[in-house]
Protein backbone atom coordinates (compact mmCIF):
# COMPACT_ATOMS: atom_id res chain seq x y z
CA UNK A 1 0.00 0.00 0.00
CA UNK A 2 1.56 3.11 -1.22
CA UNK A 3 0.86 6.56 -2.44
CA UNK A 4 0.44 5.15 -5.83
CA UNK A 5 -0.43 2.16 -7.96
CA UNK A 6 3.17 0.57 -7.60
CA UNK A 7 2.79 -1.34 -3.87
CA UNK A 8 5.91 -1.82 -2.46
CA UNK A 9 7.07 -5.16 -1.93
CA UNK A 10 6.89 -5.75 1.76
CA UNK A 11 3.19 -4.28 1.59
CA UNK A 12 2.26 -7.73 -0.36
CA UNK A 13 1.73 -9.89 2.48
CA UNK A 14 -0.22 -7.73 4.56
CA UNK A 15 -3.73 -9.47 6.13
CA UNK A 16 -6.42 -7.22 4.46
CA UNK A 17 -8.62 -7.63 7.88
CA UNK A 18 -5.32 -6.09 9.64
CA UNK A 19 -4.75 -3.54 7.39
CA UNK A 20 -7.72 -2.42 7.20
CA UNK A 21 -8.13 -2.11 11.45
CA UNK A 22 -5.11 0.13 11.02
CA UNK A 23 -1.36 -1.43 11.74
CA UNK A 24 0.91 -0.88 15.34
CA UNK A 25 3.75 2.11 14.97
CA UNK A 26 6.09 -1.13 15.00
CA UNK A 27 4.87 -2.73 11.58
CA UNK A 28 4.25 0.48 10.21
CA UNK A 29 8.54 1.56 11.18
CA UNK A 30 9.53 -1.96 9.49
CA UNK A 31 7.55 -1.33 6.79
CA UNK A 32 9.31 2.31 6.40
CA UNK A 33 12.38 0.78 6.33
CA UNK A 34 12.24 -2.33 4.47
CA UNK A 35 14.03 -2.57 0.70
CA UNK A 36 11.98 -1.08 -1.86
CA UNK A 37 10.13 1.03 0.74
CA UNK A 38 9.55 5.01 -0.41
CA UNK A 39 12.06 7.37 1.21
CA UNK A 40 9.03 10.12 1.69
CA UNK A 41 6.16 9.23 4.48
CA UNK A 42 3.31 11.74 4.31
CA UNK A 43 1.96 11.66 7.22
CA UNK A 44 -2.36 12.87 7.91
CA UNK A 45 -3.34 13.09 11.38
CA UNK A 46 -7.13 13.18 11.34
CA UNK A 47 -8.07 13.51 15.35
CA UNK A 48 -5.00 16.19 15.75
CA UNK A 49 -2.96 15.96 18.31
CA UNK A 50 -2.83 12.41 19.54
CA UNK A 51 -2.27 11.25 15.98
CA UNK A 52 1.06 13.32 16.07
CA UNK A 53 2.06 11.85 18.94
CA UNK A 54 1.69 8.61 17.53
CA UNK A 55 4.12 9.98 14.41
CA UNK A 56 6.41 10.83 16.88
CA UNK A 57 6.52 7.58 18.35
CA UNK A 58 6.97 6.40 15.05
CA UNK A 59 9.88 8.52 13.80
CA UNK A 60 11.64 7.58 17.82
CA UNK A 61 10.54 3.48 16.38
CA UNK A 62 12.25 4.01 13.24
CA UNK A 63 15.69 5.27 14.56
CA UNK A 64 15.46 2.32 17.33
CA UNK A 65 16.17 0.19 14.28
CA UNK A 66 19.61 1.96 13.37
CA UNK A 67 17.73 4.16 10.42
CA UNK A 68 18.35 7.59 10.35
CA UNK A 69 14.90 9.47 10.02
CA UNK A 70 13.49 12.95 10.44
CA UNK A 71 10.25 14.16 10.93
CA UNK A 72 9.39 17.56 9.50
CA UNK A 73 6.33 19.06 11.55
CA UNK A 74 3.60 21.04 8.91
CA UNK A 75 1.10 20.75 11.71
CA UNK A 76 -0.81 23.91 12.33
CA UNK A 77 -0.54 22.87 16.13
CA UNK A 78 3.14 22.31 16.61
CA UNK A 79 2.29 19.19 18.46
CA UNK A 80 5.59 17.44 17.39
CA UNK A 81 8.00 20.09 17.99
CA UNK A 82 6.47 20.22 21.54
CA UNK A 83 6.90 16.59 22.11
CA UNK A 84 10.78 16.56 20.26
CA UNK A 85 12.98 19.76 21.00
CA UNK A 86 12.05 22.02 24.71
CA UNK A 87 13.22 24.93 22.96
CA UNK A 88 9.53 26.44 20.56
CA UNK A 89 11.95 28.96 19.56
CA UNK A 90 14.39 27.29 17.39
CA UNK A 91 14.12 27.91 13.58
CA UNK A 92 12.01 25.24 11.61
CA UNK A 93 10.44 24.18 8.29
CA UNK A 94 8.83 27.59 8.34
CA UNK A 95 11.72 30.02 8.22
CA UNK A 96 13.02 27.84 5.65
CA UNK A 97 10.38 28.64 3.33
CA UNK A 98 10.55 31.79 4.08
CA UNK A 99 14.45 32.24 3.51
CA UNK A 100 15.02 33.62 7.45
CA UNK A 101 17.01 30.46 8.00
CA UNK A 102 19.53 27.83 6.15
CA UNK A 103 18.93 24.56 5.64
CA UNK A 104 21.73 23.48 8.59
CA UNK A 105 19.98 25.61 10.91
CA UNK A 106 16.51 23.69 10.82
CA UNK A 107 17.22 20.27 11.56
CA UNK A 108 17.67 19.10 15.39
CA UNK A 109 18.52 16.32 17.40
CA UNK A 110 15.14 14.84 19.18
CA UNK A 111 15.24 15.09 22.99
CA UNK A 112 14.84 11.45 23.63
CA UNK A 113 16.16 9.87 20.45
CA UNK A 114 18.27 9.43 17.65
CA UNK A 115 15.59 10.68 15.40
CA UNK A 116 15.65 14.54 13.81
CA UNK A 117 13.30 16.96 13.24
CA UNK A 118 12.59 19.94 11.14
CA UNK A 119 10.40 21.90 13.62
CA UNK A 120 7.31 23.66 12.99
CA UNK A 121 9.13 27.37 13.25
CA UNK A 122 8.25 30.94 14.34
CA UNK A 123 7.97 32.29 10.27
CA UNK A 124 4.58 32.14 8.23
CA UNK A 125 5.90 30.05 5.42
CA UNK A 126 2.05 29.59 4.16
CA UNK A 127 2.10 33.44 2.94
CA UNK A 128 5.37 33.45 0.79
CA UNK A 129 5.00 32.86 -3.23
CA UNK A 130 6.45 29.53 -4.20
CA UNK A 131 6.07 27.60 -1.02
CA UNK A 132 4.75 24.12 -2.68
CA UNK A 133 8.04 24.51 -4.78
CA UNK A 134 10.23 25.30 -1.92
CA UNK A 135 8.88 22.11 0.19
CA UNK A 136 9.14 19.71 -3.14
CA UNK A 137 13.10 21.29 -3.44
CA UNK A 138 13.66 20.64 0.79
CA UNK A 139 11.74 17.26 0.59
CA UNK A 140 14.25 16.15 -2.27
CA UNK A 141 17.47 17.42 0.23
CA UNK A 142 16.30 15.81 2.85
CA UNK A 143 15.19 12.34 1.18
CA UNK A 144 18.98 12.46 -0.23
CA UNK A 145 20.38 12.66 3.41
CA UNK A 146 18.01 10.38 5.68
CA UNK A 147 16.48 6.79 4.95
CA UNK A 148 12.94 7.88 6.14
CA UNK A 149 11.31 11.46 5.95
CA UNK A 150 7.69 11.85 8.00
CA UNK A 151 6.01 14.87 6.76
CA UNK A 152 3.37 15.43 9.16
CA UNK A 153 0.11 17.47 8.02
CA UNK A 154 -2.14 16.70 11.53
CA UNK A 155 -5.51 17.35 10.79
CA UNK A 156 -4.67 19.26 8.11
CA UNK A 157 -7.78 18.77 4.50
CA UNK A 158 -6.70 15.44 2.45
CA UNK A 159 -6.94 17.75 -0.78
CA UNK A 160 -4.10 20.57 0.28
CA UNK A 161 -1.91 17.55 1.08
CA UNK A 162 -3.02 15.61 -2.14
CA UNK A 163 -1.44 18.82 -4.02
CA UNK A 164 2.25 18.03 -2.13
CA UNK A 165 1.73 14.52 -3.66
CA UNK A 166 1.27 15.58 -7.27
CA UNK A 167 4.93 16.20 -7.19
CA UNK A 168 6.69 14.33 -4.56
CA UNK A 169 6.77 10.02 -4.37
CA UNK A 170 5.32 9.28 -1.32
CA UNK A 171 3.78 6.32 1.17
CA UNK A 172 0.06 7.89 2.78
CA UNK A 173 -0.15 7.34 6.35
CA UNK A 174 -3.74 7.91 8.75
CA UNK A 175 -2.43 8.49 12.08
CA UNK A 176 -5.31 7.39 13.96
CA UNK A 177 -3.99 6.07 17.30
CA UNK A 178 -7.26 4.79 19.00
CA UNK A 179 -7.74 2.84 15.29
CA UNK A 180 -11.79 4.70 15.12
CA UNK A 181 -12.53 3.12 12.46
CA UNK A 182 -15.02 6.15 11.12
CA UNK A 183 -12.11 7.87 11.67
CA UNK A 184 -10.15 6.18 9.55
CA UNK A 185 -13.18 5.16 6.73
CA UNK A 186 -13.79 9.48 6.54
CA UNK A 187 -10.13 9.95 6.07
CA UNK A 188 -9.63 7.20 3.27
CA UNK A 189 -12.59 8.59 1.37
CA UNK A 190 -11.36 11.36 1.35
CA UNK A 191 -7.94 10.72 0.04
CA UNK A 192 -9.73 8.45 -2.52
CA UNK A 193 -11.53 11.38 -4.12
CA UNK A 194 -8.50 13.06 -4.39
CA UNK A 195 -6.60 9.89 -6.58
CA UNK A 196 -4.85 8.16 -3.82
CA UNK A 197 -6.25 4.36 -2.99
CA UNK A 198 -3.32 3.09 -1.30
CA UNK A 199 -2.95 4.17 2.07
CA UNK A 200 -1.16 2.46 5.43
CA UNK A 201 -3.70 3.09 8.73
CA UNK A 202 -1.35 3.16 11.54
CA UNK A 203 -3.14 2.32 15.21
CA UNK A 204 -1.29 2.84 18.26
CA UNK A 205 -1.17 -1.26 19.04
CA UNK A 206 -2.69 -4.08 18.03
CA UNK A 207 -5.91 -5.04 18.11
CA UNK A 208 -6.96 -8.17 20.21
Amino acid sequence: MTANDNATEPQDDLDPASAEAGLPIAYVADLLVMPGAKPVAVVASPSGADGSTATVMLARAIAELARSVVLVDMTATGAPSRLMVSDESLPGIMDLLTGDAAFGETIHRDRLSTAHIVPQGVGSGHRVSGVLERLVMVLGALSGSYDTVLLEFGAANPAEISRILKYVDADILLSVPDGDPEVLREAETAFRASGHSQIIPMVSAAKP
